[in-house]
């Protein structure tokens, strides 16, 4: 294996160990055609996009890049495999152009921790964690995202991945990287659901669990008519009140209560619906 890092280390993605999955043929037709194909994952806050095979075809960590439009990642990601070939693969921190324009970028190296719940993608090819990196942009002034004068939006739309999970400010990237993999709700753990502030600080529990278009009331003994109804991370809610977890398969329109650790259908009417209607309009972030 050319090119690796040492001679000793063997990739054993579906391409060279043989084991193919045929539902992943189009990414496998990319990496071989191209040396690398592009991932892109639709978040409930905040999407990214990631690279497949550069590890395999040239012997260098796939990257991922997080928080920007995800037609631009895609098309960004994708000149950078360009430039990379074209002038060599810059190293950790090194800052670099030509892949964003008007910006300078650089990488930084993902943390293992990172790949359970975001890097699945990967995962599934190589079969084992391989080397990754996080493409990195700066805010309109040029600094960067640990750099405390840097945007919100800068700051906020990246994660630290090159630091452990468990090290990120809490928030949907933590949530993503605790949970994601294995959140066993249809959706992904930082989507936001009505629920009670008393729900979140942990001072009263959650009796009612309804679910209309994808997003989830998670409601105590007082239901729409708490006095501090607020949005909360269905991730934050579930974390707190793990019984929830016994609900995890509620279908769409349907709503359950719960007693003694048991879920049992609910009747959901009109009344309701509207209550949370209203209450969605008017509740704010915890």
């Amino acid at each position: 294996m050319a090119g690796r890092y040492s001679p000793d280390v063997r990739c054993r993605c579906q391409l060279c160990v043989g084991d193919r999955d045929e539902g992943f043929a189009e990414m496998l037709e990319a990496i071989t055609d191209y040396g690398a194909g592009v991932v892109e994952v639709t978040g409930a806050q905040f999407d990214f996009a990631h690279t497949v095979g550069l590890w395999h075809s040239a012997g260098v960590p796939d990257v991922v890049m997080f928080g920007l439009d995800t037609d631009d990642m895609i098309g960004w990601l994708s000149r950078f495999v360009e430039v990379g070939r074209a002038q060599g693969w810059p190293g950790p921190d090194e800052e670099f152009g030509g892949v964003v324009d008007g910006a300078v970028t650089r990488l930084r190296p993902v943390h293992e921790s990172w790949f359970g719940g975001l890097l699945d993608s990967v995962l599934h090819f190589y079969r084992e964690p391989v080397p990754m990196s996080v493409l990195l942009w700066p805010d309109g002034d040029g600094r960067w995202p640990w750099d405390a004068d840097a945007d919100e939006d800068c700051r906020v739309s990246q994660p630290w991945a090159w630091g452990p999970v468990s090290e990120q400010q809490a928030g949907p990237w933590r949530l993503l990287g605790e949970l994601g993999a294995e959140f066993p709700f249809p959706t992904s753990p930082d989507v936001w659901a009505l629920t009670s502030k008393s729900i979140v600080d942990g001072d009263r529990a959650p009796v009612w669990l309804a679910r209309s278009e994808g997003l989830y009331d998670v409601l105590d003994e007082r239901g729409y008519g708490a006095d501090d109804l607020a949005l909360a991370y269905l991730g934050d809610i579930t974390t707190r009140h793990p019984v929830l977890y016994k609900a995890a398969d509620l279908p769409d329109d349907a709503a359950v209560v719960v007693h003694e650790g048991i879920w049992t259908p609910a009747e959901r009417g009109p009344e309701h619906l509207e209550a949370s209607i209203a209450a969605w309009q008017s509740a704010g972030t915890v």
